[in-house]
């Protein structure tokens, strides 16, 4: 993570002395929505991410081109809310594809399945 200048809370403070009041209002909205909101924990944030094929939290955020310090604050922290669902939606497209491609194979016996799993895919 980048390392703390004071500079940056001039310029931060600048920022928000610039900001129009609906600016504001979404600023406030976001600490709101980061501190008080329902979190997912680590350890369901772990388990989601395995669902999704990675071994770890870095692997993944490694995959999606986030830095390290992500993977590491998830993991002790877990996700924000708004992250949670995102998280939940992709779960749930994984999920529709197996399914998909397990009826497809039941009925055409073609091996979809073994092939994108291979990949890494399902």
């Amino acid at each position: 993570m980048p390392a703390f200048d004071p500079s940056d809370v001039r310029t931060l403070f600048g920022k928000v002395m610039g900001a129009s009041p609906s600016d504001i209002k979404l600023v406030a909205q976001r600490l709101h929505d980061h501190a008080f909101e329902p979190r997912m924990s680590a350890e369901e944030t772990k388990q989601l991410v395995a669902g999704l094929g990675y071994d770890s939290l870095d692997a993944f955020c490694t995959d999606i081109g986030l830095p390290a310090h992500i993977a590491e604050r998830w993991s002790r922290f877990g996700v924000s809310g708004e992250m949670k669902q995102v998280f939940i939606l992709l779960a749930a497209q994984r999920r529709r594809v197996a399914e998909a491609i397990a009826e497809f194979e039941a009925m055409t016996h073609v091996g979809v399945e073994d092939f994108l799993r291979e990949r890494g895919l399902i």
